[in-house]
């Protein structure tokens, strides 16, 4: 077990007041490297590097070239996983390079930090003494800025004016725009010229060579998309996904061509990686640039996807490209692909190790720069081998009295076992999932919010609540689940067969299930801290005001 912060063996009170050393570099004047991170909102594992002819997944309709020229000059990360797969905390957690718990009022989505006060004063909100990566590349003079979504504190990243959203947003709404022109490709182009913008407004605002820091976050993955645009616009035959499927998901017409859609999104991310691509490459920042692809967690409006701990939830793609100076030799025949489970959190530690910016505050995650340096199999063998996940609350209306949905994971390379800490809570919401459909309200397509997004997918399950034809898979996905749960992941990809009442798994189920909590408890998750119900607290309030609430 190798953290590069000390968050494991010391208590959360501590890690605040600790500093943490980046010693990669020793030079007092670092390389003035550049970073480029680009980050789909809600795009799980799919790009065409992905496609294995062994196993049939969507991978092998997607096309994202782009994507697979950044993991051939640098790394591609086999099994990246996010701290939660929610949209905030998890950007939280890559931000500051810590697990999503403790973040705060951003360990959750859009919701204030649960705890009570103490001897009547208000309570500290952990996020507020956090600064996270952004800010310390901002105090080592670099220029630092975004574009599209942030969904977490603007401060972090350097306040308002650092948004670079300047040419327009339009590209969020990728196949709304686009299948309604008449011309299809110039609507195409017309977005890239708008994604084109927005990083040329942020590429002028820097100084004469100052190094810069830009986090690309289009939300054009992000439901709602058209129906049938994935194959209208990316020529994706939904039919070509049968057999293609994770198997948890019935196989059918509608679900296929939702799934295609998707997918036509994804393709629509890469083509505007590929405009930042060719900016870099046009004025000369290419080859001293660390460019970075990723999601923020796996796919919306599909069960046991976002919002859950199984892979189809929690793996992302993640490609890694360092600069020219710092790749290794082709002589050394640099090691390409890596297996080994990898976490966001491992991010902020890693940009900052590349740039040779020491980190201001401790992090949870590993510097992943040894094996991106590193041509030897030996630097794979020594990073941690392990991802620590989890989730509390998503959407308040999910269950009665807004409570979350508590769960924690860990997962190695050949098991992921997870622990629901309530399991008498339904981990959707509390059915009939049908009122969603025959309550009358001025929620979105007059149903109920749950913790899964609209979609086709979404509505084919809640008009099948109750057939037979599909009880596992609606089992699978909405139905309470047990207190723990173990799945062989090389043996069984899609976690449909949980083993942990297998007397063969005991053993294992044993040592994951110590490993698990020891590791909380070293940092300091409330989860694992008095009663257990910090999350689960109403929200303190002094007056009016709700304590620690995200802004919007």
């Amino acid at each position: 077990m190798k953290f590069v912060s000390l968050a494991v063996v010391i208590t959360f009170t501590l890690l605040l007041s600790c500093p943490f050393t980046n010693t990669v570099f020793s030079d007092d004047t670092p390389p003035k490297y550049n970073i480029v991170f680009a980050f789909a909102d809600d795009l799980g594992r799919y790009a065409s590097a992905y496609a294995d002819a062994d196993h049939r997944s969507p991978n092998d309709l997607i096309r994202t070239p782009h994507f697979d020229s950044v993991a051939a000059e640098g790394v591609l990360f086999e099994n990246a996983f996010v701290s939660v797969p929610s949209c905030t905390p998890s950007r939280a957690a890559f931000l500051t390079g810590r697990h999503f718990f403790r973040n705060g009022s951003h360990s959750q989505l859009h919701h204030p930090w649960h705890v009570s006060a103490v001897d009547g004063a208000p309570p500290i909100d952990p996020w507020e003494n956090v600064r996270g990566m952004g800010l310390m590349l901002d105090d080592a003079g670099y220029h630092i800025g975004w574009s599209y979504k942030m969904h977490l504190s603007e401060d972090r990243m350097g306040g308002k004016n650092r948004n670079y959203t300047v040419a327009g947003k339009a590209f969020n709404l990728f196949s709304q725009k686009v299948s309604a022109a008449e011309d299809h490709e110039a609507a195409k182009t017309k977005l890239l010229d708008e994604v084109r913008g927005n990083f040329d407004a942020f590429l002028s605002d820097r100084q004469d060579d100052q190094p810069f820091f830009y986090w690309f976050n289009p939300t054009n993955t992000h439901r709602d998309w058209v129906r049938g645009s994935g194959k209208e616009l990316w020529g994706l035959n939904p039919d070509d996904l049968k057999g293609r499927l994770p198997k948890f998901l019935p196989d059918n017409d509608i679900i296929r061509e939702d799934f295609a859609d998707y997918l036509g999104e994804a393709m629509a991310f890469d083509a505007a990686v590929g405009v930042l691509i060719e900016k870099l490459k046009s004025s000369g920042q290419w080859e001293n640039t660390m460019f970075v692809i990723s999601g923020d967690h796996g796919a919306p409006g599909f069960p046991r996807g976002k919002c859950n701990l199984y892979d189809f939830g929690t793996r992302v793609p993640l490609a890694i490209r360092l600069p020219q100076s710092m790749q290794p030799s082709q002589q050394q025949n640099p090691v390409h692909r890596v297996a080994t489970p990898v976490s966001l959190v491992d991010l902020a530690p890693t940009f900052l190790d590349v740039v040779g910016v020491p980190a201001s505050q401790p992090m949870d995650g590993e510097s992943l720069l040894p094996v991106l340096r590193s041509a030897d199999p030996d630097a794979v063998k020594r990073m941690r081998g392990w991802v620590l996940m989890g989730r509390e609350n998503h959407v308040d209306e999910s269950r009665p009295g807004g409570l979350p949905y508590p769960i924690r994971a860990i997962r190695n390379e050949q098991y992921l076992f997870i622990k629901n800490f309530a399991p008498d809570r339904w981990p959707v919401a509390e059915p009939p999932l049908s009122a969603a459909l025959q309550t009358a309200t001025k929620k979105k397509n007059g149903g109920r919010r749950m913790d899964i997004d609209f979609g086709p997918t979404r509505t084919f399950f809640v008009e099948h609540e109750g057939s037979e034809d599909i009880r596992q898979a609606w089992d699978l996905g909405f139905a309470r689940r047990p207190a723990e749960e173990l799945y062989d992941v090389q043996a069984d990809p899609d976690q449909m067969n949980n083993l942990i009442d297998s007397q063969s798994h005991q053993v294992i189920a044993g040592k994951l299930r110590s490993q698990l909590i020891r590791e909380l408890t070293g940092s300091g998750d409330p989860r694992v801290q008095g009663e257990g119900d910090a999350f689960d607290r109403p929200p303190y309030t002094r007056g009016d005001e709700k304590v620690g609430q995200l802004a919007k």
